[in-house]
């Protein structure tokens, strides 16, 4: 993606220090798939025109905290972020949405199984829906251990129901981890799941963003306290390959100056201080990470 896109100039970005022998970013912070049975009936969307974001990511990418992270954002902002009761009826996700809003104050990481199972979220501003946040366990999305399951047919029947049946537009957030720990193979059955998402479900209505997480991993993306963006979405493309393939515009004007149909935003939930008998203390990232993404999701809701 064009640099211009985004409105911003990201290699001018100061995020401060991030001295790894200082800042801890334990995995127990992250996502684990849910061991609890799905209760799927009596699914309810009320909002047939708000827009759906879907953090789609597999066990482990980071899709509760990345939720967390830019609910916080947003009520600095004065927004106001808030589990939807009426998506499920039932007191498990009554608790399930009490649990999301006492985890929004929380200073400790949060269990992998936090938001467990499914939540959505509204974000409102003026007494207008804004958007709907889909929080959805990962292994919904793909499961690194049955990596041949790529094709889009095999989605929960909430999230089929959520997909094709809703008039809503959908936002895509395709969450790729900057932490390199999975294997070649899995990254390209990732990719193969997404593309089989790309061909069979994304309209054009659609929106997708691209959300390189846990990018403050990879030190040689920073230099001087400044995030290279542009070298951040090259070491994406090379970790996930075939990638910018899947979402290439093959528009011959717009394609000129903007190669790929996706917006792409890095991105870190914060830092994870190990603490001795208790779970890891949570220090939430700069500021500029769920600015940037809450830019993009905007430039998808308006545009």
């Amino acid at each position: 993606m064009n640099d211009k896109e985004i409105d911003l100039n990201f290699d001018d970005i100061k995020i401060g220090d991030l001295d790894a022998e200082t800042v801890s970013t334990g995995m127990a912070s992250e996502e684990t798939p849910s061991e609890t049975a799905i209760d799927e009936d009596d699914i309810n969307i009320g909002d047939k025109k708000a827009p759906i974001v879907m953090l789609f990511g597999p066990p482990t990418s980071g899709k509760s905290m990345t939720l967390v992270r830019l609910a916080r954002y947003l009520r600095k902002l004065g927004y106001i972020v808030k589990a939807d009761t009426t998506f499920k009826s039932g007191d498990a996700y009554r608790g399930r949405c009490d649990r999301f809003h006492k985890n929004l104050n929380t200073k400790e990481a949060l269990d992998g199984n936090a938001f467990n199972e499914f939540l959505m979220v509204k974000v409102i501003k003026h007494g207008k829906t804004i958007c709907q946040i889909l929080e959805a366990a990962g292994e919904h999305y793909f499961n690194p251990k049955e990596q041949d399951q790529i094709s889009a047919r095999n989605f929960r029947p909430y999230m089929t129901q959520i997909i094709r049946n809703l008039p809503n537009r959908k936002i895509w957030v395709f969450i790729m981890e900057a932490s390199g720990k999975d294997h070649a193979s899995v990254k390209a059955s990732y990719v193969g799941r997404i593309r089989n998402c790309k061909h069979q479900l994304i309209r054009s209505s659609d929106r997708v963003v691209i959300l390189y997480n846990k990018v403050d991993q990879k030190e040689e993306l920073f230099e001087n306290g400044h995030l290279h963006i542009t070298s951040a979405e090259k070491a994406m493309e090379d970790e996930y390959v075939g990638l910018s393939t899947v979402f290439k515009n093959t528009n011959p004007i717009t394609s000129l100056w903007r190669r790929t149909n996706y917006r792409f935003v890095p991105f870190c939930t914060g830092y994870y201080d190990d603490q001795v008998g208790t779970k890891p203390k949570y220090t939430e990232s700069e500021e500029m990470y769920p600015r940037l993404l809450w830019g993009q999701l905007m430039k998808c809701i308006k545009g």
